[in-house]
């Protein structure tokens, strides 16, 4: 771009312009093939084009993809709002989120958090990072209306960086009478915040 009128690129405006190439050539490929789930889209990109993460997708379809090309964004869209009920429609998924939510509310880091959620696991259960990351932003987003707790958990995520989170717990809210319910599967509130049992619909 600004080496077309002769202009020399600095290191910054490099890592931008492949930075906006990438989201562009997965936006392209989202809009092509249909596959809106991240983890796919990461391992066929990671296998045939470039290293890169679910989370990175997540953040490059999400946040950068509408500021970049709102039109391809406006596509991209509703192939990723059908893909996202399905991510978190089962029991043992949302007992995940949720039991990193309250983890994480605790002041745990995420590789600690990671830590104590693969304990005596198998290693085909195990959860890893990108797994962790997605499930305290956008999962968590598809099925709780809780704002406190949502608020809450993106100030944890943005005030303090992932890998500088410190283990001495928050001075928020305690959110542990609340979120325990949801770790045990009961996941539908009503407007009092009382618990019932059954899984929520995710619209």
């Amino acid at each position: 771009m600004a080496e077309e009128f002769g202009i020399p690129m600095t290191e910054k405006d490099k890592k931008y312009e492949e930075m906006v190439r990438r989201v562009l050539e997965i936006a392209d490929y989202v809009i092509e093939t249909k596959v809106a789930s991240t983890r796919q889209i990461s391992k066929y990109f990671t296998e045939n084009r470039f290293k890169i993460s679910n989370a990175t997708v997540c953040v490059y379809l999400s946040q950068r993809l509408p500021k970049i090309d709102p039109v391809r964004y406006a596509q991209v869209k509703p192939l990723i709002d059908q893909n996202t009920p399905k991510t978190v429609e089962t029991v043992e998924v949302r007992k995940r989120i949720y039991t990193a939510v309250a983890l994480l509310l605790r002041g745990l880091t995420i590789p600690q958090i990671i830590e104590e959620m693969n304990a005596d696991k198998p290693e085909d259960e195990k959860v890893t990072f990108d797994i962790i990351y997605d499930d305290l932003t956008r999962r968590l987003k598809a099925i709780e209306k809780d704002n406190d707790i949502l608020e809450d958990v993106k100030r944890r995520l943005s005030e303090n960086r992932l890998d500088t989170l410190n283990n001495q717990g928050t001075n928020g809210p305690n959110y542990a009478t609340r979120l325990q319910p949801r770790i045990k599967g009961q996941f539908a509130t009503t407007k009092d915040d009382t618990l019932s049992t059954g899984p929520r619909k995710v619209k």
